[in-house]
């Protein structure tokens, strides 16, 4: 028989999300990412038979893979664009109070 752990969108009561097999709570996380480790750990402890859903945004249920999210084919990056610094380059100092009102100048 399969078993499905599932992972709604929104938090169960505004602050935690409930991991469910079948669905039957089965744990409770601070985020969805760490209720999402979870039932990926779990999942792969339970082996073959053992499946993971994930509610959209849009309210619609779907199984999550190792390639959810993985495009088709991954575009090529232009070299001249995403270069990094010559060596020695020195860092531009900001401007006093530039630092968008976080921390000191």
């Amino acid at each position: 028989m399969t078993r499905i752990y599932e992972i709604s969108y929104h938090p169960d009561d505004g602050s935690s999300w409930t991991l469910r097999l079948d669905g039957r709570p089965v744990g409770r996380f601070p985020s969805r990412f760490e209720a999402l480790q979870a039932a990926v750990n779990r999942a792969a402890a339970d082996g073959v038979g053992t499946g993971i859903a994930i509610e959209g945004a849009d309210g619609i249920w779907r199984p999550f893979g190792s390639d959810a999210k993985r495009p088709a084919e991954l575009p090529r990056l232009s070299v001249g664009r995403y270069a990094a610094a010559p060596v020695g380059a020195m860092p531009v100092p900001m401007a006093r109070g530039s630092n968008g009102g976080h921390g000191r100048n």
